[in-house]
């Protein structure tokens, strides 16, 4: 399974969380199960994104202006895994699998915003009343 296909299994299981309001672990196995010809590295590298994606959700939706299951799959890549916006779209160009490509609109915002400019709780993906308390 290639990263698009990683990343589209992981936007699915965010929204089975959504969704459900189910435990993650329970989303993640329940993915597995339904989808065997994942081979192991493939569902770790599906866990990986949607736990990267779960503890970035504040910055990562910040980076898309929304906290959609897509957005904050696809700004879990962006934060923790090295990529920029073009890259993951060159990256996932072709593949069949891949979840649709960033949208022009959505590479301009992704290129334009730097979480640094983010306000303290959201670079710290934390609650509003949190960041006071850092």
């Amino acid at each position: 399974m290639r990263l698009g296909g990683r990343l589209a299994a992981a936007i699915e299981v965010l929204e089975d969380i959504g969704r459900r309001h189910r435990p993650v672990a329970d989303a993640l196995r329940d993915w597995g199960l339904s989808h065997r010809f994942a081979g192991g590295g493939d569902r770790a590298a599906i866990g990986n994104i949607v736990y990267d994606a779960l503890r970035r959700k504040r910055s990562a939706g910040w980076l898309f202006d929304e906290e959609t299951p897509r957005a904050i799959g696809f700004g879990a890549l962006l934060l923790e895994w090295g990529q920029t916006a073009q890259s993951l779209n060159d990256a996932l160009d072709g593949d069949k699998f891949a979840p649709p490509l960033l949208s022009a609109s959505e590479l301009k915002v992704a290129a334009e915003r730097r979480l640094s400019d983010a306000p303290e709780a959201v670079q710290a993906d934390v609650p509003d009343w949190c960041a006071p308390l850092l």
